[in-house]
């Protein structure tokens, strides 16, 4: 006979003594929590049950699971189900498809394009599905062992209708693509996200994307943008105007991912987030996201002008190979510094080649973790030629690491009450094919950082130039971790420790939590996080994976 709490309720799995942050931003406040059925079935004072588990949480904070809102995992799920290095961490909830780049829709006609674009960002896998509902279910037969919330991407869309071209699509392109967003969205998906700052997105217009997210908005959906300009002053206010403006005449809620200042746009910080201030003023439902790390994950895609990426990686490497075309990109780098809106670019074209390196190679794994300031003199080339080069050699486009951010800027971000805090990265591992790329180390520890850098104010002595310093409450950092991504995506049962949500907990100690990944060594799990429960079951107990895959595919109302 199972034991029963005071209350006469019969539980599952009891949490004890643990001082409980709610997710909502209130003050800490110490009780037990009992879970049954997948669910917090009661808050107070739980007596342990006889033959169930009972957790002693004495020392520790007790909170919701940490929802990352701006995820790439879209196809490491599939790869490794156990998301290690995101569940890891905290992290209960991933949602995926952001930056334009989701998994669906897919053409056969256009299905390499679709790979080549997804897979300069994310690890390999075979796409053999073509809706959106058929991704999403492709994941539910894989299973996984956190949440899924995922976007389409406008990328996506516009490959499978338009492929590569660079140019507006016909009326009848147009309606194609508002048709494969509908039924994304009717199949689960929470919204549309684009990345107007890469190739096929920057070939669109604010028309383009207003009729896209019309359909959106209809269906209850979120729009988020990595928006179309970050690396220069008014450009990128323009392209935060033109994100707004789109929610303005759509009335979609707006995600401006990534919201932190690019090279050379440092300290123009407040100004934007004014901005989203002064839409909220005017009811636009506008928030933002961060990953609070001084160097960004990109692709080298960045370093090459718009019209060199058209047609995909085909054209792209023929156009490299050419002599005269060569000759012509590398005319253009010079004028790079005042007109090419990447930031990366702009670097290598102003002298800073040395703040920009390798971050994965197949064809030249000696050179990962190599500026391409160091590349350029082993090979007696300037940095932009070697760049170039090696597109070549990898026979396709590969990632690269950038000190692309300023401190100051990045802190007015964390503690700006309308940001959340995001990874940009995605679930991956120390070991099998998750381990043969060098991801960024926010892969690993976003969310133990931000507890260590900016909740406890400490800079750690392998990550010197991470300075730590204390800026928000740890209450303050839950709430961006958990309820505020949840009422953003319109979760209506996770993000908050309350009973009948969903039991998607974390447990851990505040004042040892610390991750580990560095830039150079990011392979490395974080400390001090015991336990995480998806769904009421324990997938990380003692600091171990356990094997759980306890992960549901969620899927947005507009499915329902």
């Amino acid at each position: 006979m199972l034991g029963n709490s005071k209350s006469g309720r019969r539980f599952d799995l009891t949490i004890r003594n643990g001082r409980v942050v709610d997710g909502a931003g209130n003050t800490w406040f110490r009780a037990d929590i009992g879970i049954e059925g997948g669910k917090i079935a009661k808050i107070g004072n739980v007596s342990s049950p006889e033959g169930r588990r009972a957790i002693d949480a004495r020392g520790m904070v007790v909170c919701p699971g940490f929802i990352d809102i701006h995820q790439h995992s879209d196809t490491t799920l599939l790869i490794n189900p156990k998301c290690e290095s995101m569940v890891r961490q905290g992290v209960t909830t991933q949602v995926v498809g952001n930056c334009g780049l989701s998994c669906a829709p897919v053409s056969d006609a256009t299905r390499d394009l679709l790979e080549g674009f997804l897979f300069g960002f994310m690890p390999k896998t075979k796409i053999d599905w073509h809706t959106f509902g058929e991704y999403l279910n492709r994941l539910e037969q894989r299973g996984v062992a956190t949440n899924v919330a995922a976007l389409v991407g406008h990328g996506a869309v516009r490959i499978a209708v338009l492929g590569s071209a660079n140019r507006l699509p016909t009326a009848n392109e147009l309606g194609e693509m508002k048709r494969l967003v509908a039924s994304a969205m009717e199949d689960g998906a929470f919204g549309m996200s684009t990345g107007l700052g890469y190739a096929p997105g920057m070939f669109s217009d604010t028309n383009e994307i207003i009729e896209l997210t019309e359909v959106v908005a209809r269906h209850g959906g979120l729009y988020a943008t990595h928006v179309r300009n970050e690396a220069t002053g008014l450009a990128w206010e323009k392209s935060v105007r033109e994100a707004i403006e789109t929610a303005e005449k759509t009335g979609v809620r707006l995600q401006v991912s990534h919201i932190e200042s690019h090279y050379p746009n440092w300290r123009k910080q407040e100004g934007i987030l004014k901005m989203l201030e002064d839409a909220r003023a005017t009811g636009v439902d506008v928030t933002t996201d961060v990953p609070p790390y001084l160097c960004g994950y990109t692709t080298v895609a960045q370093l090459l002008p718009d019209w060199a990426l058209a047609g995909g990686r085909p054209r792209i490497l023929g156009r490299l190979g050419h002599p005269e075309t060569r000759d012509r990109i590398r005319k253009w780098l010079p004028t790079a510094s005042g007109a090419q809106p990447q930031p990366a670019v702009r670097m290598v074209a102003d002298g800073l080649a040395n703040k920009i390196w390798v971050g994965d190679s197949k064809k030249n794994p000696d050179l990962v973790g190599a500026s391409l300031a160091e590349i350029g003199e082993l090979r007696a080339r300037h940095p932009f030629d070697a760049a170039l080069d090696l597109i070549l050699e990898e026979e396709g486009l590969f990632p690269i690491m950038c000190e692309l951010h300023l401190e100051d800027d990045i802190r007015k971000v964390v503690e700006h009450p309308l940001s959340m805090i995001g990874s940009d990265g995605y679930a991956c591992a120390p070991y099998g094919t998750l381990a043969e790329a060098k991801p960024h180390p926010r892969n690993y520890g976003v969310f133990p950082h931000t507890f260590t850098k900016y909740v406890r104010g400490d800079t750690r002595k392998e990550e010197p130039k991470e300075v730590g310093e204390r800026l928000i409450t740890l209450e303050e950092a839950v709430r961006k971790m958990t309820s505020f991504p949840a009422q953003k995506l319109g979760l209506r049962d996770r993000g908050l420790i309350r009973e009948g949500m969903a039991a998607d907990i974390v447990i851990f100690d505040p004042e040892r939590i610390e991750d580990l990944a560095t830039y150079a060594n990011p392979h490395q799990y974080p400390k001090g996080i015991p336990y995480v429960l998806v769904n009421g079951l324990l997938v990380v107990e003692d600091g171990e994976h356990i094997g759980t895959v306890a992960g549901k595919v969620l899927r947005s109302s507009a499915a329902l």
